[in-house]
């Protein structure tokens, strides 16, 4: 569903393309589907569409794949077309939705030894453990390990978990 808010957003010029994006607030799988020409359009719409109080500004619009702060129109204008947005208000933190996939392969739930893949599986878990206790440790990782693409995922397990 996308939405076209006219009031509150300022009107896009002729030659500005609209990029479609989806809206979620913190904590809700429920999205909303909207058309923006830029950041602060984007912004806008948020407080209409997800009905978030003015007093709450600024909203702090990241990613929802990985939190990653989207405050820069240029960066905006790069993301690809529907791209899901996590809407901040106040002082609110983002949270991982395991809704969204990503890391979830190493969230606690998610630890048990899969029967297929028990050795490779609980390499992991340690490695994640051991990186997060003392990242200094990735140096003493094998080129294979670091070659790796759960390495990326531990990684950025580590990085979200670092609050």
């Amino acid at each position: 569903m996308e939405v076209f808010s006219g009031a509150s957003a300022a009107e896009p010029s002729e030659n500005q393309a609209l990029k479609r994006c989806l809206l979620r607030r913190n904590h809700s799988r429920e999205q909303h589907g909207v058309a923006a020409s830029c950041l602060e359009d984007l912004r806008s719409k948020a407080y209409d569409i997800l009905a978030i109080d003015k007093s709450l500004a600024p909203v702090t619009l990241v990613l929802a794949e990985d939190g990653t702060i989207v405050d820069d129109d240029d960066y905006f204008l790069c993301l690809p077309s529907n791209t899901k947005f996590v809407a901040l208000a106040g002082n609110e933190k983002w949270a991982y939705n395991n809704s969204d996939g990503g890391t979830a392969w190493i969230s606690q739930e998610s630890v048990d030894i899969d029967e297929t893949d028990s050795g490779a599986g609980l390499k992991w878990k340690n490695v994640a453990r051991q990186l997060k206790e003392d990242l200094s440790s990735i140096i003493l990782l094998s080129e294979e390990d670091l070659q790796s693409p759960k390495l990326a995922s531990v990684m950025r397990w580590i990085q979200l978990t670092r609050v």
